[in-house]
């Protein structure tokens, strides 16, 4: 008689075994893989927008929008139009493309969506008071109530490679200042559907494991470490030895639970 070949049941459960502890060992690295790219995604597309900001200012004088412009709508120029169709900018962070906020505000993994923007969508904010900002300033502040300080009126500033342009954010623009206080919750953004004037709170969101991807008025882009987001640059006036700096006096007592094992700056 021939005789027959084939696993037997022990074999058979030993190779199930084996393959569910190789599964667990990758699936970890696996994912830190993903994030790892989502995030070098993410810079790509911010060097994108710096290559637009750029080649903008170089024909403006220094200027990003037409200050001329009173309405969203009129904001995207032929001129800005063309660019953005040539560079291809992304307004989304690889990490944060679902629109699943009932409030309008994004977050950790979620974009910011509102359909009188001209994206309607995204995941990335602009620095209110950079020359990206389309609104009009009169240089003595914003035309809106955002804030009283004045703004940075073109990209021919000293320190620039310390001035942020656009970066990780919960809203399409934010206003932040030295106090103002960081978010309680983690995820503040996508859960409140009013922020007050707390501009900061928009850009401190773990989106790349205790960094935000910023793009600089140098056009460098460079991650950044949440606590380390009151020590840029963000008016002409911020102090950036405010409150919430460890020049300024801030302990990790006085943080956030969620952030008090962040980096301090």
């Amino acid at each position: 008689m021939r005789k027959r070949t084939g696993f037997t049941l022990i074999e058979l459960l030993v190779v199930i075994v084996i393959i569910v502890l190789l599964l667990a060992i990758l699936l970890p690295v696996l994912q830190q893989t993903r994030k790892q790219t989502r995030a070098v995604v993410c810079q790509s597309n911010l060097r994108q927008w710096g290559i637009l900001f750029s080649s903008l200012a170089l024909e403006n004088n220094g200027q990003l929008r037409d200050r001329e412009e009173q309405e969203w709508e009129q904001c995207r120029t032929q001129q800005f139009a063309y660019y953005m169709d040539n560079f291809n900018c992304e307004v989304f962070c690889p990490s944060a493309t679902k629109k699943t906020s009932t409030t309008g505000a994004g977050g950790k993994f979620q974009s910011w969506y509102c359909p009188n923007h001209p994206y309607r969508a995204g995941s990335y904010g602009l620095n209110g008071y950079s020359p990206a900002y389309s609104e009009p300033f009169t240089f003595d502040g914003p035309k809106e109530s955002h804030s009283t300080e004045k703004g940075w009126e073109n990209v021919y500033q000293k320190g620039t490679s310390n001035i942020p342009v656009m970066l990780d954010c919960a809203l399409w623009a934010g206003f932040p200042n030295p106090t103002d206080a960081p978010p309680l919750l983690e995820d503040l953004a996508a859960t409140e559907p009013y922020l007050g004037s707390n501009g900061m709170s928009l850009f401190v969101i773990d989106r790349h494991k205790g960094y935000v991807n910023t793009l600089f008025m140098d056009w460098s882009v460079r991650k950044v470490g949440l606590k380390r987001l009151w020590k840029l640059k963000w008016h002409p006036n911020f102090d950036t030895n405010g409150p919430w700096a460890k020049a300024g006096g801030a302990k990790t007592q006085n943080w956030p639970e969620w952030m008090k094992n962040f980096k301090e700056y």
